[in-house]
Formats: C-alpha cells, sequence, structure tokens
C-alpha cells in the first residue's frame, strides 16, 4: 500500500501538494513531480502505482513514487519558482534521504526539478535528470504499441485515423511518429481545446506553432475545425491516443469511445470502470505502463552510453513484443490486457527487487557499483558493452 505524505504548501492560497511512494528497492523511490489544478490524494496514489508497475514491467529494480502540486502550471515563472521552492522545503526529508528521487512530469519541466532541489540545499545527481528525452521516447512506445495493436485486430494502418489528448512532450512525439510513418493525425487537443481535421493534420507545422505559443497551438493553428476537449475521446477515429492527465476516459463517456484501439501515452486516463466497459465494447485497450514505459526505458539506456538509434530500435522492437505478448495472453485467458500486464509487472518486479536487496557480496558490490555509477563517479564507458544484454534480458 502506498505511503501518502500530504502537505499545505501556501496556507493562505490553500495550496495543497502530495507525495505518494508506492514502493522501495534499498529504500529509494523514483516518479516525476506533476502540477495540474485538479490533483488530489487519490490520483497521486494511483499514479504512483502505475510508476512501480512500469518499471515492473521493464523488469528494472527501482521502486514506484509519484509528487505533485494543486496548482496551474502556466502561473507566472517566479510563483511558480517560489511554489515549487516551498513543496521542495517540504518533503526535504525524503529528498535528502533519497527514498524519493523527483524529475520532471506533467506540468513541470527539468529546470523546474533542478531549482527545487539547489533551493532547499540539496544537490542534483549527474544522471538524474534526463527528462528532455524521456517524452520522446514515451512517445515512441505509445506508437510501437498501437502499431502492434492495430496489427492484431487487422487495422489498416494505411487507411487509419489518430487522435491524441493532449499535445506536450509526449503528445507531440507520438502524433510525429503517427505522422512520419503515413497515418493520419486527425485531433490534437491541448488546455485550450481541440482541432479536428479528418483529411489529416500537418503535425510538423503544428509542432513548430506549439514551440512558438505553447498551449495556444489549437486557436492560431488556420486549419481544422475547433472542437471542445470532452469530445475528443468520441471522434470516429481509429486509434485514440490519451496523452493529457488521468481519467480522462471514465463510465461517463466510456460508451461514447467510437475508437478500436485506446494507446495512452499518459498515467492512468482510463479508470478501471471504464475499462471494464471498453472491453466489453470489444475495445482494445492498451494498459499505460505498457505503451508509456519507453520515457523511463530509453533514458536509463541513454544513461548507459547506448547510441542513439539503438535505444529508438530496441524500444519499438522490444516493447512492441511485449504487447503483443500481453495483447495475446488477455485474449487468450478472455480478459481485459490490464489482468496479463499486471501480473508479469509484479513478476518481475518482485524478481528485480529481491535481486537488487541481496545482501551477499555479490549484492553489495553490485550496489556500491551501481551508486557510484549514478553519481557520476563510474565513466558511463565502463557500462556500454553489458548494457544492451542487460537490458535484453530484463525484457525476456
Amino acid at each position: 500500500m502506498s505511503t501518502l505524505i500530504g502537505v499545505t504548501i501556501d496556507e493562505g492560497a490553500n495550496l495543497q501538494g502530495y507525495l505518494a511512494i508506492d514502493s522501495t528497492v534499498n529504500g529509494r523511490s523514483y516518479g516525476g513531480v506533476r502540477m495540474a489544478p485538479d490533483l488530489s490524494p487519490d490520483s497521486i496514489t494511483q499514479v504512483a502505482g502505475v510508476m512501480t508497475l512500469k518499471h515492473g514491467f521493464l523488469g528494472l529494480p527501482v521502486g514506484g513514487a509519484k509528487a505533485g502540486i494543486a496548482a496551474d502550471p502556466e502561473i507566472p515563472l517566479e510563483r511558480k519558482s517560489e511554489i515549487l521552492k516551498n513543496f521542495g522545503q517540504a518533503i526535504r526529508p525524503w529528498l535528502q534521504t533519497k527514498s524519493y528521487i523527483p524529475s520532471a512530469d506533467l506540468g513541470t519541466t527539468e529546470d523546474d526539478i533542478r531549482f527545487m532541489l539547489t533551493a532547499n540545499g540539496l544537490k542534483v545527481p549527474p544522471r538524474s535528470l534526463t527528462h528532455r528525452l524521456s517524452g520522446l521516447y514515451t512517445g515512441i512506445t505509445v506508437f510501437a504499441a498501437a502499431i502492434r495493436a492495430a496489427q492484431h485486430i487487422g487495422l489498416d494502418l494505411n487507411q487509419a485515423s489518430v487522435a491524441i489528448e493532449g499535445f506536450g512532450n509526449v503528445g507531440t512525439s507520438a502524433a510525429q511518429a503517427f505522422w512520419k510513418n503515413g497515418i493520419r493525425v486527425v485531433a490534437i487537443s491541448t488546455t485550450q481545446g481541440a482541432i479536428y481535421d479528418e483529411a489529416g493534420l500537418d503535425v510538423g507545422e503544428l509542432i513548430k506553432l506549439r514551440d512558438q505559443v505553447g498551449s495556444g497551438v489549437v486557436n492560431f493553428f488556420p486549419r481544422g475545425d475547433k472542437v471542445d476537449n470532452s469530445r475528443l475521446s468520441e471522434l470516429n477515429v481509429d486509434i485514440l491516443s490519451p496523452c493529457a492527465q488521468s481519467d480522462s476516459i471514465t463510465s461517463n463517456n466510456a460508451s461514447r469511445v467510437a475508437a478500436r484501439i485506446i494507446c495512452p501515452g499518459a498515467n492512468a486516463p482510463t479508470t478501471p470502470e471504464a475499462e471494464s466497459i471498453l472491453f466489453q465494447r470489444g475495445i482494445l485497450s492498451i494498459p499505460d505502463f505498457v505503451a508509456n514505459c519507453g520515457g523511463v526505458l530509453g533514458i536509463s539506456m541513454k544513461r548507459t552510453g547506448l547510441k542513439e538509434d539503438f535505444v529508438r530500435g530496441f524500444l519499438e522492437q522490444k516493447i512492441g513484443q511485449q504487447v503483443t505478448k500481453v495483447i495475446q495472453a488477455a485474449e487468450k485467458e478472455n480478459v481485459i490486457p490490464r489482468v496479463c500486464a499486471e501480473r508479469i509487472a509484479k513478476e518481475r518486479f518482485l524478481r528485480a527487487k529481491a535481486a537488487a536487496e541481496k545482501r551477499n557480496i555479490v549484492g553489495r558490490a553490485f550496489n556500491f557499483a551501481l551508486e557510484l555509477y549514478r553519481r557520476g563517479i563510474i565513466p558511463y564507458q565502463l557500462v556500454t558493452p553489458i548494457a544492451a544484454p542487460y537490458f535484453r534480458k530484463k525484457l525476456c
């Protein structure tokens, strides 16, 4: 069961923050700090559990956690910095002991996390903040998962259409992957609304505009029809990829989802009740921690010095194979894919945790070397030769 810590960041503004630690390995847990106005203790606890499943599915000896601040991430930078500093101070005991190691997430950047740590007198480990590529790698596995799902149900990708909910780092990466492979991206959304064009949107143009105007891209893009965010999940598309906040598909709208495949880049975008409804309707829903595990895996691989082309190819191939494995197992057992995926993730997590926490001389030596590597004392060149076999073994 998760440990939830709630803190008051600004009593006058009734501003709350939360830290949920779902699991630890050698006393440590990892997960992002997100910022959104509608965060709740339950939502943070839920996505902390997703992080454990994600690390477990990949066979990585890493505990799962998540932190969040219930505030608008688009507030003035000075106010945002003040909030991050105060939140860091409130959870300083967990940061100081490294029982929680933060990273960027929804509504925060790598620079935000760096500031939160340094403003509270805490060092930033050399290899801890590499979030800039995380969204890119997540989008790659969202794409790979969707392709395998489409092949399984016999969907003609040459005629397929995709809607992307959320056009941040993950959403843009996924949209670009579909678009570059000739698959129509017909709708995208941001916090300011959504746009839809049945003929397909120019994702390259959208990304350039987003870099200039942020979430206002949906207001300034010259083509496509403006639609309400609530309608995005009901659009007549083949693949729906929720890449924004949690709980975008619930029991209230699951019966109106028109897509044949749900392939998420977000954590916990579909409630358990909604997932049951989708299953009963014959809609293939890929578990979030399977489809969006590319960020965690890709960053872990890059830290070992593996080349970019190898990392991307590995993500597409290996995660694609894992998706097929989950879908086939679920079909054989006639259960929701999440059931099979969670079983695999929990088994791998317990195995990885047990191996990492062995107290024999080999286990202690490995943990000591790992700590030296995390601190940047051991150069990555010594790790690179054994990295590829290590990651292959984890995903057997």
